[in-house]
């Protein structure tokens, strides 16, 4: 196997570690999960990336020492990746940037994470055959696969819409899980009331967006029908002000959704913030500071 771009991801959480605290993401990680037993084990020393709701401050004012109580809690989680494809994540974001290639580092990231956390995981895409689903298991040949399966994925120009293929995650899919939804613009505008209902009784879920380009600026090409943009459009300043201001109000509707069913979400531009954005997403899902 090609380990390329898992050393790659591996080198970026190392450059991230080293520039704002030791192991802050496996700290941020391991508290991402909501659920947990309600047998207490032990005590320990608060360390960065702790929720402040297990602070035992009884016993933290008998030491002087900030104690976190933990619990007795299953080993292993099941976490799936829901990777959003076709001919629009060959486009670029709205700073010049590959769509597929920040598609493919935030899955690449957070599911290295995962196995470093001994979680069982899973990928699930949709292909010009039907859904490709791996199988939940963990370790490095089974990360490197993920990557080449979800990059194959990306470079196809034919996929379900995404909320199909959530509605058959919530159909067919009998387990608890915390889901990562990968996904952009189209794939969010798809997103409705009642399929996020289904889709998080049982299940955590956390998106994240890759951003789209702008109607204007400079150089835009057509996807669909494959020409560039006039230069007349691009340059329209009444056109973009229009943009941005539905942008703005899609997203203001789309968190107050969110909200509803307890769902983080986090927007990504480009690839040097993937791992920042990861932690905020992380945050905002263990302290429910939704939307």
């Amino acid at each position: 196997m090609d380990y390329d771009y898992l050393a790659k991801i591996k080198a970026s959480i190392a450059l991230y570690t080293r520039k704002k605290t030791s192991n802050v993401l496996d700290g941020e990680f391991s508290s991402i999960y909501r659920g947990r037993s309600f047998d207490f084990d032990d005590l320990r020393e608060y360390v960065y990336g702790d929720s402040v709701r297990d602070i035992d401050w009884k016993s933290s004012s008998k030491t002087g020492r900030v104690l976190i109580r933990r619990y007795i809690a299953d080993k292993k989680h099941n976490i799936l990746f829901v990777g959003d494809s076709g001919k629009k994540f060959q486009g670029d974001t709205d700073k010049g940037e590959s769509k597929k290639e920040i598609a493919l580092t935030t899955m690449g990231t957070i599911s290295y994470l995962v196995n470093n956390h001994g979680d069982d995981y899973a990928l699930l895409t949709s292909t010009n055959e039907g859904y490709d689903f791996s199988f939940f298991k963990s370790g490095k040949v089974h990360l490197e696969n993920l990557f080449l399966r979800y990059d194959k994925c990306l470079k196809s120009e034919e996929s379900k819409p995404l909320n199909e293929t959530l509605d058959y995650i919530a159909e067919h899919i009998r387990r608890k899980m915390i889901i990562f939804i990968i996904t952009d613009m189209a794939g969010e505008a798809k997103l409705e009331d009642n399929l996020l209902k289904k889709l998080t009784v049982m299940n955590d879920v956390m998106i994240i967006s890759v951003e789209d380009a702008f109607l204007t600026g400079d150089n835009l090409f057509d996807l669909d029908d494959g020409v560039y943009e006039k230069d007349f459009l691009l340059k329209d300043k009444m056109l973009n002000h229009l943009e941005r201001a539905d942008r703005t109000a899609r997203r203001r509707k789309l968190d107050e959704m969110y909200k509803k069913y307890m769902i983080s979400s986090v927007s990504v531009s480009k690839e040097d913030e993937v791992i920042d954005k990861i932690v905020e997403l992380f945050e905002r899902h263990k302290n429910e500071n939704i939307g």
